[in-house]
């Protein structure tokens, strides 16, 4: 299922957020912070709104944490489980 979920976390970062980045460069262990795409604390912030409308559920205040986002592969997984 995390594969069928990759796609879409793509398609958000690179229509839907405010990131100059194309679909085919980005990477699935490209880190989402930092050295990676780059996304900053409002960009994180508009990313975790879109998912949770996207995948009808909600983060719980424990889950928001860096680990879940550290790559497409990482976030896709945790969201799998949800």
């Amino acid at each position: 299922m995390p594969s069928t979920i990759i796609p879409i976390l793509k398609q958000i970062i690179a229509d839907e957020l405010d990131v100059d980045i194309k679909i085919a460069d980005i990477g699935n262990e490209m880190p989402l912070l930092e050295d990676g795409i780059g996304l900053d604390s409002v960009a994180v912030m508009e990313f975790i709104v879109l998912i949770e409308k996207k995948f009808d559920f909600k983060f719980s205040d424990d889950e928001l944490t860096f680990e879940p986002f550290t790559d497409l592969n990482t976030l896709a997984d945790f969201i799998a489980k949800k």
